[in-house]
């Protein structure tokens, strides 16, 4: 009989072939994907806390969490930080704690809807070092387990309602659709992004859903992730590639964050 060292094994491979699929990250967001998708595929990024790895091996959730994953690889001078002096690496980990202390997200949903019925949820994020963002509406707030909101029931009309930073509609996502191909996606890039440390100024964003609520009643549960980076808010934090900047732990660093609002609560009736 396997023990838990085999589901440690099973868990890092199947992150491990993620990884090898997307061949390289994204910190500039992916922008070929223009698709439904879940926070799963974002398997180099750190996660903002350890409840959203909850049932996983202790070990595991411990070497996702973004103060093992990223602070201490700043800290140790490790990989791409080898190179930074000691003064260096303290402030670039100062401007990204900076940076986590000021991203959150939250969703706005009914608690009670009819069967059927057409309604609407939003999701305001704060923060991330651009030049996207990334935002998801899932079933729950696991990392490797939500799914979609669609695949509970939930279906989602139209395109979603992007508000950018300058408090401006973007449709440049949803129109990056080809053009046969409906625009009800359950996961929207957020351009425009940047953030300004010294001045202590982070950009805000909207996402609105419309929704029809599933056939069956019963007791609905709904979060939104959020995916943003850390780095590149910080003038020690970016480095200069052939395709652009790119964040100092690289393109499939743990520099990114994974992090989830509240889980809503929807009756059905």
């Amino acid at each position: 009989m396997r023990g838990k060292g085999w589901l440690l094994s099973a868990v890092v491979g199947c992150l491990s072939l993620v990884a090898v699929a997307s061949a390289q990250g994204y910190p500039g967001g992916p922008l070929v994907a223009v698709t439904d998708t879940g926070p799963f595929c974002a398997s180099c990024h750190s996660s903002a806390d350890r409840e959203q790895l909850r049932g996983l091996p202790a070990a595991f959730i411990e070497n996702q969490f973004f103060e093992t994953k990223h602070y201490k690889a700043i800290l140790e001078g490790r990989g791409p930080y080898k190179d930074m002096s000691p003064r260096d690496r303290e402030r670039l980990l100062e401007d990204v704690k900076l940076t986590d202390a000021n991203a959150r997200v939250t969703l706005t949903a009914p608690g009670t809807v009819s069967r059927g019925q057409t309604v609407q949820v939003t999701v305001t994020t704060r923060g991330g070092a651009g030049p996207v963002v990334g935002v998801m509406l899932v079933d729950t707030n696991h990392r490797l387990q939500s799914r979609p909101v669609t695949a509970d029931g939930w279906m989602i009309v139209g395109a979603p309602v992007v508000i950018g930073p300058d408090g401006q509609e973007q449709t440049k996502w949803v129109n990056s659709r080809i053009p046969e191909l409906k625009k009800n996606l359950n996961f929207v890039l957020v351009f425009g992004i940047k953030s300004d440390l010294a001045n202590k100024v982070f950009p805000e964003t909207k996402v609105t859903y419309t929704l029809r609520a599933p056939s069956e009643p019963g007791r609905y549960t709904m979060a939104a992730a959020f995916i943003h980076g850390t780095e590149k808010a910080s003038p020690l934090g970016v480095v200069q590639a052939a395709a652009g900047p790119m964040p100092r732990g690289g393109s499939n660093g743990p520099s990114s964050r994974i992090r989830f609002s509240v889980v809503r609560t929807i009756t059905v009736q």
